[in-house]
């Protein structure tokens, strides 16, 4: 007897799953989950499963000693109020400095982008370093103060919460200048020489026009320099422990010091939740992003708005705040590497060359520098790639579940770099599958991928808002594939931004400290282990020294990735003229 025939549906259902098996999207979008999975979704179960036992038993008691214990409630008030008050700050700053360079007749442009991104070379613990060096009781800037004025004390003070407000804000801005620049260079002039035709004042246009068109690239930065401040344990660490100022990473790193594991790890859930809120109120602000596309097919050059005789009064005041947020805290980290000991006196008889040459002569920190210039270039190269795909199954391609890797990949960067060092441990020095990766340098890799995943995302996903989807609908009248429209259409106007972003995370992994301090083993020290060690060690100055000649290494590499850029940029015009 014959087997019944497969019914019609039977049929229907099983092409419908060839087809999608075939498609590319399909496919791309699996590996991209299991990438995900891997880096991000293992390691953060391990630390959601950790907050859960106390002595190997399943329960609630860590959860409860969170919100039981009066100062672990007002650690979470303090991170959220700082961190919001520094964001506006960053954000403020950010954004106004992006368009004065983008956007004006302001002089020595490239010499102010070089300057204004320069808070990236500087770990946010020797940040702290320089800012109680100049402004702390003995600071240099104090002593000046109180010369001048002849007080006994200074009417501020670094410790606390202003300090810490001030210094995350400073440090944290360049997320928001570089985001903000690329979208306000790829507006077209267009949209603003309308509203200028029919007779509307510059300020007006914008206000009206240009502000809006750059919304979400604001909103992106704004959020990354949001979870930036409240994940930052450097800061608050330097400037709010002496006045018992406790934020929740301050907080999780005293419970691990304990050691008190999974007090720590529920702790850090609290902090995924806090980026989630974060994540979510940020979406909902920029509303529709069909609205924002503004990226056309052809060449794009942004008019300037010429400042007059407000020209040198801009200038200066951009200056004055180069000169304070930037120059200021590397003259006060420059300085302390020339001292012999840490606050001396700046006379001829305390400078000398002995902490240069105790770290030039050392094996381990040259070792350093080689891990740590492998480890981000290779972290920001697959981040790109990774991101861009994710970004474009979501937002052009509209795959679903793409969405929810752009939300999987986002919260990492919310959980304390010291957790995150915790979370790699648990998931890879035994892993269920897998060689085990615990004591190779591998396991760093990981932890950079996993933590500065959001970077990539939010860049790409701030410049692909921008690229109108008719672009690629004409690609495909024209009778090119999906595919073809990528590599040849979409990609060429990505460049700039994937530029930023690569710049982004290569900066911020190659100074990474808190992650690699809890997960490096001998040969695979990288610098900012080295300069934790020394400063740990007692030997700021020798710290100092090696911080400094980190710098022209990223000056030299925000150079040529600026180049590439506006090379890039002729290039992608030249094609559309």
């Amino acid at each position: 007897m014959l087997p019944p025939a497969p019914s019609f549906g039977r049929v229907m259902s099983r092409s419908r799953l060839v087809e999608r098996l075939a498609d590319h999207r399909f496919v791309l979008l699996v590996a991209l989950a299991l990438f995900v999975a891997i880096t991000v979704v293992y390691p953060l179960f391990q630390v959601g499963v950790r907050s859960f036992l106390v002595q190997g038993e399943w329960s609630l008691a860590n959860y409860r000693a969170v919100f039981l214990q009066p100062r672990n409630l007002e650690a979470v008030w303090n991170s959220l109020w700082v961190s919001v008050i520094a964001t506006l700050l960053a954000t403020v700053i950010g954004t106004v400095a992006a368009f004065l360079v983008q956007r004006t007749d302001l002089p020595a442009k490239t010499l102010f982008r070089v300057l204004l991104v320069l808070p990236f070379a500087i770990p946010p613990l020797f940040s702290a370093m320089g800012w109680v060096q100049l402004a702390g009781p003995v600071g240099l800037f104090s002593q000046w103060w109180r010369e001048v004025f002849g007080v006994a004390s200074v009417p501020w003070t670094i410790y606390g919460p202003g300090g810490i407000i001030f210094v995350l804000a400073v440090t944290n801005y360049p997320f928001v200048f570089i985001t903000v620049a690329g979208a306000l260079q790829r507006i077209d002039p267009s949209l603003e020489e309308a509203a200028r035709t029919s007779g509307v004042g510059t300020w007006r246009i914008m206000r009206d026009v240009t502000l809006p068109l750059v919304r979400p690239a604001i909103y992106g930065g704004a959020l990354l320099a949001f979870v930036s401040s409240i994940d930052n344990f450097g800061i608050p660490a330097v400037l709010g422990l002496r006045a018992q100022f406790y934020v929740l990473t301050t907080r999780i790193y005293e419970a691990l010091t304990i050691p008190n594991m999974p007090l720590a790890t529920a702790m850090s859930v609290l902090l995924i939740g806090v980026a989630v809120i974060a994540m979510v109120g940020f979406r909902f602000a920029e509303g529709n992003r069909s609205q924002y596309a503004v990226i056309g097919g052809k060449s794009v050059t942004p008019n300037l708005i010429r400042l007059g005789r407000m020209r040198p009064l801009v200038t200066g005041a951009l200056a004055l705040v180069v000169l304070v947020v930037v120059v200021m805290p590397l003259f006060a980290l420059v300085l302390t590497s020339f001292l012999r000991f840490w606050g001396a006196d700046l006379t001829l008889a305390n400078l000398t060359l002995r902490h240069y040459e105790a770290v030039l002569g050392a094996a381990g920190a040259q070792r350093g520098i080689r891990n740590s210039l492998f480890l981000a270039a290779a972290a920001a190269t697959i981040l790109m790639i990774v991101t861009v795909l994710i970004s474009y199954l979501h937002m052009k391609a509209k795959v679903r579940g793409a969405g929810l890797l752009d939300t999987i990949g986002i919260i990492p960067f919310a959980l304390p770099g010291s957790v995150i060092g915790v979370a790699m441990i648990l998931a890879w020095s035994n892993p269920v599958v897998g060689p085990t990766l615990y004591g190779t340098i591998w396991i760093l890799l990981i932890a950079y991928i996993m933590r500065y995943m959001a970077f990539g995302l939010q860049t790409t996903r701030a410049t692909l808002a921008q690229i109108h989807d008719s672009l690629e609908e004409a690609a495909h009248t024209a009778g090119a594939s999906k595919l073809r429209a990528l590599k040849d259409i979409t990609l060429p106007l990505l460049r700039p931004g994937m530029v930023a972003g690569w710049m982004l995370i290569f900066i911020s992994a190659f100074n990474e400290l808190t992650v690699s301090v809890l997960i490096w083993t001998s040969g695979s020290e990288t610098i900012g282990v080295w300069i934790f060690l020394l400063q740990d060690s007692g030997f700021t100055g020798r710290a100092s020294a090696l911080a400094v000649l980190t710098l022209p290494v990223i000056l030299i590499l925000y150079l040529a990735t600026q180049w590439l850029a506006r090379l890039e940029e002729r290039r992608v015009a030249g094609k559309g003229t």
